[in-house]
């Protein structure tokens, strides 16, 4: 593709966080984009934290015609050391916000959806192509027809089926990706061997004291294999109020396969769930063992007391896999973010991720780099992240013995980008922590 070409027609595959970001930068670009989403017009959410790195604040700088302050700035993790002392774990500029401020700001430039979070979508300029986020509808079948592709789509509500042509498809459906397993069907999710107790508490619950404590870091209690994080993310609509923020809070515990046979049973109907116990669907007897658990650790007061505050907690299986391959059919079918791999969440590398490939798709469809060179980055920058995911993962929840190997693979994924960076004269892809301590404004 260069910059001569007339402006494409392309469908999204997955209406999420990676999908709208590339929506959004391709109707920016003139393209007409029509994003395919199976879920409800508005996505579920469990109110997670995202936290958004260099990529993101790049494609913001770029993207974003907001001016409303949605994120705040973190610059370190901090352990938590007794109940009440803390120490420097990592150094590292972060922006923090929620899932759901992210996913409507990106739904107002997207398509001019109109929700309490933003009930002012910005105007559209004259050079924007025309944007549609197709909800409640799946992507069923896909084939090459000459220089198209021919995208065959099921209405989830009518049961009606259509086909779309295309001349682009992006498959941005997550981990879980329709569009990979056509392509790559042995690339599946694998569980790593732990799980994550999550929940969210309004800052205005818990004590002074406390909400000292998580401010402004990111905060870690560690313990024998296992740990707990906590961050502040926004709360209600979005807001970054003192008193309105939430408490994101996540528990990172071992479990084997035969444990989560009962932590994943709906707590409602009974069933298995496979990846996410959603909230409201926790079985009370498992979160009570879990804060019994909590107390005989024994955990920080300070991560205790946010825990305690939890009315409706979730859970998440800690899965993983990293994709040989993203681009295919020459070119008119790629893979991005979560859908082209998928990072343990430690190093909060996802919404970073989705970003990064969404800048290098812009350059890719006006022309600026070729398919190779796309495709090369897009995946060295997941396979360092993936190695430097599986690294931090290891030091968490496993022996020194463990994250030591985890660490050989890593670094010389590290050495291999550092040597290409400097061959082709670009910035290294790693995005890693900073030495320099930034204080609090």
């Amino acid at each position: 593709m260069d910059s001569g070409t007339p402006p494409l027609k392309v469908i999204i595959v997955g209406g999420s966080l990676a999908g709208l970001m590339c929506g959004v930068a391709l109707k920016h670009a003139g393209h007409t984009v029509t994003i395919i989403e199976r879920d409800k017009n508005e996505r579920m959410s469990h109110m997670a934290g995202v936290c958004l790195g260099l990529d993101a604040e790049r494609f913001l700088e770029r993207h974003d015609r907001h001016t409303k302050v949605f994120s705040h700035r973190s610059t370190r993790v901090q352990v938590l050391v007794d109940d009440d002392k803390v120490q420097i774990y990592a150094n590292g500029r972060r922006q923090i916000t929620s899932w759901d401020t992210y996913y409507f700001r990106l739904r107002s430039l997207f398509d001019g959806y109109i929700s309490s979070y933003y009930p002012s979508p910005p105007e559209s300029l004259d050079t924007d192509g025309p944007a549609k986020y197709q909800y409640c509808s799946e992507v069923t079948h896909m084939a090459r027809s000459g220089d198209k592709m021919i995208v065959t789509i099921l209405n989830r509500d009518t049961q009606d089926v259509s086909q779309e042509k295309a001349d682009l498809v992006i498959g941005a459906d997550g981990p879980n990706s329709f569009v990979r397993s056509l392509y790559l069907p042995n690339v599946q999710r694998q569980y790593v061997g732990y799980i994550a107790w999550r929940g969210t508490v309004p800052e205005s619950k818990v004590s002074a004291t406390t909400r000292g404590i998580f401010h402004r870091s990111v905060t870690v209690h560690r313990m024998k294999q296992q740990h707990c994080i906590m961050y502040m993310i926004p709360g209600p609509n979005g807001s970054l109020e003192p008193g309105e923020r939430l408490l994101n809070f996540l528990w990172y515990t071992n479990e084997t396969p035969e444990a989560l046979d009962e932590i994943m049973k709906d707590g409602v109907d009974g069933h298995r769930h496979h990846h996410i116990v959603p909230a409201g669907r926790v079985r009370q007897d498992i979160w009570q063992e879990r804060i019994e658990y909590a107390r005989s650790v024994p955990f920080a007061k300070p991560f205790l007391e946010v825990m305690l505050q939890i009315e409706q907690p979730f859970i998440q299986v800690i899965t993983e896999f990293c994709s040989p391959q993203a681009a295919f059919e020459d070119g008119k079918v790629l893979l991005m973010g979560d859908a082209l791999s998928l990072f343990r969440p430690h190093t909060a590398f996802s919404g970073t991720q989705a970003a990064f490939h969404t800048l290098r798709v812009e350059e890719y469809v006006a022309g600026k780099i070729p398919l190779a060179e796309w495709e090369e980055k897009v995946l060295r920058f997941s396979y360092l992240h993936f190695a430097q995911s599986i690294w931090w993962g290891k030091i968490y929840q496993h022996h020194i013995s463990a994250a030591l190997l985890a660490g050989l693979g890593y670094w010389s994924y590290c050495v291999v980008d550092k040597v290409k960076s400097w061959w082709s004269g670009e910035e290294s892809l790693l995005r890693t922590t900073s030495s320099v301590v930034e204080e609090y404004d």
